[in-house]
């Protein structure tokens, strides 16, 4: 996945939005499975960050801070709603001529992955899709899910493991 990399911090509250917008929506999409629900969670990440950007000290990395402040809604939001989420993945199926079979064993696979990851527990979850679906490294992810890095790490590989013993259990 492509991710936005800035090497001087935003000037501005307008420079930040700008630059982590759209990889902070489609991380919540991800992770709510219900575009919705995101738009909602979205905005109010924003709201809270504007509330704070002021108070972060200069050279501050924005990009964790806003994670952590998606990812926290998201938890929050999980815990008054009280119910299963299953995580929407952009089917992205090879488009070079493949037969029905071969896309729909495609679609029949992303299907199984997306409500694999939906069962994740929630921190897993998150930790799981900052790192593989968005690219941060261990510590972006410990301090966006407000955790060391190692239990970042850790986080990311428990999901791998119960991903892979998931799928690869027969039926």
């Amino acid at each position: 996945m492509a991710t936005t990399r800035v090497r001087h911090p935003p000037r501005d509250f307008g420079e930040l939005v700008d630059i982590h917008q759209t990889e902070i929506l489609r991380y919540l999409r991800r992770l709510t499975g219900n575009p919705t629900t995101a738009e909602d969670l979205f905005q109010d990440t924003f709201l809270r960050a504007f509330g704070g950007f002021t108070r972060l000290r200069p050279g501050s990395n924005h990009r964790p801070w806003l994670y952590r402040i998606a990812t926290n809604l998201f938890l929050n939001h999980r815990r008054s709603d009280g119910r299963r989420v299953e995580v929407a993945l952009t089917p992205e199926l090879p488009s070079n001529g493949a037969s029905p079979s071969t896309a729909h064993d495609g679609a029949v696979a992303l299907a199984a992955l997306r409500l694999a990851i939906g069962r994740l527990p929630r921190r897993q979850r998150a930790a799981f899709m900052q790192r593989q679906l968005h690219g941060l490294s261990y510590r972006e992810v410990g301090a966006a899910i407000g955790c060391s890095e190692a239990a970042a790490r850790a986080n990311v590989y428990q999901a791998v493991r119960r991903l892979r013993r998931e799928l690869s259990s027969p039926g």
